[in-house]
């Protein structure tokens, strides 16, 4: 159908919207693009994640912004696709409907990520050794930044764990609250979410324990468990900074060393009893949307492996039979999964929904949107990767191959070349971290390390310019380059200990760049633009 408007001659010059009941809608600026809808998303996009639309905020109705951004519907509707596949606005149906802003969270990133690395055959193992990366420090960060008020709040959760010991999902449940709290009281936004992805991963292992109706083994999780958290609490009370990360380390490693008591710490992780659970429990509470319990089954036929990519499902009057659930209520179901990249629907003689298989590029791009809509800094990014990098460097020493040592050797000479030339050094800093983290051979460590490439490369032609008025940057680039060729050295010779710290000492480095300019304080959502 043509546009009577011509939509391709607003691709420069959107009419403003008027403001009507609501302020927040205002002109939107004059840019060059390609695409109307793209245009149309980005704006609404940033009106989301910065908080000038809150979430459960009802967007105008359809036709009503048609008529006031004068665009066609199709037009609106593209960009309203865009943003639903961004898990920033619900399109809800029926009388009342219509697109509704949401605040993206981490449920949806915990569940795509999970499914991404059952796929990739993830073990306990390689997920403890992630959190085993992760967590212990940010433990001792909690000792040193916690409130009176946050510790009252841990201990409020610690109760509830003791409460729930007798109920393995309630008590599941309990334990991520517990861990959540810990991470987000550390005071680093970027941890938060990065350990959030995987908490309900490792809840969905535990629960496979004390949930199988082995009443000796869930006594022995639940236990330790709650000693670990106890330990941990105690070293947090006493502001010991140190013996908080012991504590949470070894409430890790005792409570995985339980799991690994049932022989299944080398076979792969699997989320699909935790997701049933959950999804019985919402309905014998409520009666709870049907498209979202028939997108739960499909999404664990996918994880089981039952359903892969390219698959097609049936005609949807047959898995409407199968479901038993009206066509309406199917279509919405396959349209979740649809916004969680699962599916591929397509209409036509050819159409239907094809399974698509999960990505490290979706993953990290859901995950950096919720590091926009936090209000991440780039300092906050930057201390994180302070945390997170140097034992992951352990670990890339102690597994390098010839090859990979090889490749670290040439990247090395790349920066020792560019190091009065910042956008190239940048570029060689980057290419050494993607060769490093190739090597670890983890896919959870993986999936950390394509979250922070993502954010990084989005905010790196900011910190490059920025970079450019900083008359001792040449001087910084030096240093880290130096650190990166100590580093190279270290892993040759599959010293972690030294690798690790040769790391840290290269963040050291680079932080006066960040810390002691206006650039640390901007936002991630600000400087990916």
């Amino acid at each position: 159908m043509t546009n009577p408007t011509g939509d391709s001659e607003r691709a420069n010059n959107l009419a403003a919207i008027p403001p009507s009941d609501d302020s927040r809608w205002r002109a939107l600026p004059r840019r060059n693009t390609q695409k109307v809808p793209h245009l149309l998303a980005a704006d609404l996009r940033r009106e989301i994640l910065s908080g000038q639309l809150v979430a459960d905020q009802q967007l105008p109705s359809e036709a009503e912004l048609v008529a006031r951004l004068r665009i066609s519907r199709e037009t609106l509707r593209e960009a309203l696709r865009i943003l639903e596949s961004q898990q920033l606005i619900e399109i809800r149906r029926g009388r009342g409907g219509g697109a509704v802003v949401r605040r993206p969270g981490l449920e949806g990133v915990g569940r795509y990520v999970a499914l991404l690395l059952q796929l990739r055959e993830t073990t306990l193992a390689h997920l403890e050794e992630a959190r085993s990366v992760i967590e212990p420090p940010v433990a001792e960060q909690v000792a040193l930044r916690a409130s009176d008020d946050d510790l009252d709040r841990l201990a409020t959760l610690h109760a509830a764990e003791r409460a729930a010991q007798d109920d393995p999902l309630a008590f599941v449940t309990a334990v991520g609250r517990f861990d959540q709290a810990v991470t987000r009281f550390s005071g680093n936004r970027t941890i938060e979410v990065i350990a959030g992805v995987f908490r309900d991963i490792y809840a969905g292992q535990v629960y496979s324990v004390i949930g199988s109706g082995d009443a000796a083994s869930a006594e022995r999780v639940a236990r330790r468990v709650m000693l670990g958290h106890s330990a941990f609490l105690d070293a947090v009370r006493g502001r010991e900074a140190s013996p908080a990360g012991k504590a949470w380390r070894d409430y890790l490693h005792t409570t995985s060393r339980i799991l690994v008591g049932r022989n299944i710490s080398r076979q792969p992780i699997d989320i699909v009893p935790l997701w049933r659970a959950l999804a019985g429990q919402s309905a014998a509470e409520s009666a709870p949307r049907r498209a979202t319990v028939v997108a739960t089954e499909i999404r664990t036929r996918i994880a089981e492996g039952s359903l892969g990519e390219g698959d097609r499902l049936p005609p949807q009057a047959e898995l409407a039979d199968e479901f038993g659930v009206s066509r309406p209520t199917l279509r919405e179901a396959l349209r979740i999964l649809e916004m969680e990249y699962l599916l591929d629907l397509r209409t036509g003689d050819r159409g239907g929904a094809t399974i698509l298989r999960p990505s490290t590029r979706v993953a990290a791009q859901l995950s950096g949107i919720v590091l926009e809509a936090r209000g991440t800094t780039l300092a906050d990014f930057s201390r994180a990767l302070r945390l997170i990098e140097p034992p992951i460097m352990g670990l890339v020493a102690l597994r390098s191959s010839p090859e990979q040592l090889a490749t670290l050797a040439a990247v090395a000479a790349d920066m020792a070349a560019a190091v009065d030339d910042t956008a190239r050094f940048v570029k060689a800093w980057q290419d050494g971290e993607r060769a490093a983290f190739s090597a670890v051979e983890n896919p959870a460590l993986t999936v950390i390390a394509e979250i922070l490439h993502w954010v990084r490369a989005g905010v790196d032609p900011a910190v490059t310019a920025d970079a450019k008025s900083v008359p001792w940057v040449a001087t910084t680039n030096r240093r880290a380059q130096a650190g990166f060729a100590d580093f190279v050295a270290a892993a040759a010779e599959h010293d972690a200990a030294r690798a690790s710290r040769v790391w840290a000492e290269c963040f050291s480095a680079l932080a006066p760049w960040i810390e002691d300019s206006e650039l640390g304080a901007r936002l991630v959502l600000d400087l990916i633009g």
